[in-house]
């Protein structure tokens, strides 16, 4: 295969291109209509002229016509041809010259032809106008071409230049278009070649014209924040769970080596069944670690199904009831607002919800009431647990939404600190918000999902 051209080249080609096809097209249009309107203009006024002399002849017959062409060739005007010829071309008075025109003779209207004036070194173009006066005299009238031919090699000439300067500014712009578009892309390339070596600080240039290349910049840079921001939750990610899982992996290693050298049955039951315990708690935690990784990813969206919002908060109240009564813990029920049917995930929004649920359960049962809500509003549906609880304060609530995020309150109760992570990636997967709010007192939490783009 051949060599590929640069692309610098083709964009500097298909400038000059477009220039010199525009300029081309503007100046040929140019050409025609002048080249036309010289012309029909000069074939008016020579049939003009020929009319007038014809009515001269008409009115004071041969004597009246010689005089009246007599007095235009010495009137001074350099454009005048005139001439009475015999029926051999040969003039007999007039301005042209002794040579015989016979084809003159033979033809009656308007054309254009070299002919010589009287006392004229060459021959000139001139459109003329034969007409028979008799059998034996023909009348020719017309104007020299002389300074319209000039005007119009003239304009010939101006237009060749111009195509000229047309590919010579075409080139130059060219060139200048493709420096420019050949350093911006140049430009992002490289940083995206930092990116791909490591170095996710970097971001691509923008210069603030608002051009499709600034346009591009503001999206890759937006993609390298995505990147930056889910390479340091990995990284945080594996930090959290290399040290919560190091505690069950240690109990659970103890278990069992305590299952290993009692020798008590009824002792080694009790052991091997924590290590069951144990298991079961990893498996947990690992479990809801895929599927919070798998929810960000956006995985799920093709087993989304219609949902009726009320009867999921019903089915969970239903559900969780027995819980609550145990717990002493009044759980209420609240659904307003035109809860129609709205496409999701029903596992994955039954799960949030009973996360929340249970945050509610092991935090907030002291106050007393729980309510369960699914709530229609202007800005979407409103999903979610309100408790009279103590809460989460505004600056503890970035740690209580990462994953392992344990608050001081919360580090001696059971759990990984997975559920509000879970709820908020649920959330993110439905194109929603998790929002944090304060019950005064207690704590609202709210899947708050749009309701137009999820019907849409």
């Amino acid at each position: 295969m051949g060599a590929r051209v640069p692309v610098t080249l083709r964009v500097a080609a298909l400038a000059m291109l477009l220039a010199l096809l525009s300029n081309l097209a503007l100046l040929g249009f140019i050409r025609w209509r002048t080249h036309d309107d010289a012309f029909a203009s000069l074939r008016v006024q020579a049939l003009e002229q020929a009319r007038a002399l014809a009515d001269v002849h008409a009115a004071g017959g041969v004597a009246a016509l010689r005089a009246t062409i007599a007095d235009l060739a010495t009137a001074g005007d350099s454009r005048f041809v005139a001439a009475i010829l015999d029926p051999a071309g040969r003039p007999i008075m007039g301005n042209l010259g002794k040579e015989s025109l016979p084809g003159l003779v033979r033809s009656v209207g308007f054309e254009t032809i070299a002919l010589r004036r009287a006392g004229a070194a060459r021959e000139e173009a001139a459109g003329i106008v034969s007409r028979r006066l008799d059998d034996r005299t023909w009348l020719v009238s017309g104007l020299v071409l002389g300074e319209r031919l000039a005007l119009q090699r003239t304009l010939e000439r101006s237009l060749a230049l111009a195509v000229v300067l047309s590919v010579l500014f075409g080139v130059i712009c060219g060139l200048v278009t493709a420096g420019y578009v050949g350093n911006r892309v140049r430009a992002i390339a490289a940083v995206v070649d930092d990116v791909g070596a490591g170095d996710f600080a970097r971001r691509a240039p923008i210069a603030g014209s608002g051009d499709a290349f600034d346009l591009l910049s503001i999206r890759i840079n937006l993609m390298l924040d995505r990147i930056g921001a889910l390479m340091g939750e990995l990284r945080l990610l594996t930090d959290s769970l290399a040290h919560d899982l190091r505690s069950p992996v240690s109990r659970l290693r103890a278990r069992i080596e305590g299952a290993m050298t009692v020798d008590d049955e009824a002792q080694r039951d009790a052991l091997l069944g924590g290590v069951l315990a144990e298991a079961d708690s990893l498996m947990r935690i690992l479990t809801t670690v895929l599927e919070i990784g798998r929810t960000e990813a956006m995985a799920g969206r093709e087993r989304f199904t219609p949902i009726d919002p009320a009867a999921l908060v019903a089915g969970m109240a239903e559900m969780y009831e027995p819980l609550a009564e145990e717990a002493g813990v009044a759980l209420a029920l609240d659904r307003r607002g035109a809860l129609r049917p709205v496409p999701g995930h029903r596992q994955l929004l039954a799960q949030a919800l009973s996360n929340l649920i249970d945050n509610a359960l092991h935090y907030g049962a002291a106050g007393g009431e729980i309510r369960l809500f699914a709530v229609a509003g202007e800005d979407g549906l409103s999903l979610g647990v309100a408790d009279r609880g103590p809460g989460i304060a505004p600056a503890d609530q970035a740690e209580a939404r990462r994953r392992f995020g344990r608050l001081d309150s919360s580090r001696s109760a059971p759990g990984a600190g997975l559920g509000l992570a879970l709820v908020e990636a649920v959330a993110h997967l439905h194109g929603g918000t998790l929002r944090l709010d304060d019950n005064h007192p207690g704590l609202r939490a709210t899947l708050l999902l749009p309701m137009a783009r999820q019907a849409a």
